[in-house]
């Protein structure tokens, strides 16, 4: 995984909080229910950005799951920034 210059709390939050989970249908990422209900558990103080950031990260995370189900999916470290 490559180095960050900042935000790492935000991706240790998520990882701490779990980027997918089961919804009964499939999965899933964190409700918004979920995160504030995890920022108020951990004493974070997150600004809205912060939590959209952290959604979106879920999504991202999800999505590279859901492709590495695929056996010629290229590795998300692998692909070209567009």
């Amino acid at each position: 995984m490559p180095d960050l210059d900042a935000g790492e709390y935000l991706l240790d939050a998520l990882k701490e909080l779990g980027p997918i989970r089961s919804n009964g249908m499939g999965l899933g990422t964190p409700d918004w229910q979920e995160l504030v209900a995890f920022a108020a558990a951990n004493d974070l103080a997150l600004q809205p950005w912060e939590f959209r950031l952290i959604r979106k990260m879920a999504s991202a995370y999800l999505s590279g799951f859901n492709s590495g189900k695929e056996p010629l999916s290229i590795p998300p470290l692998e692909r070209e920034a567009r």
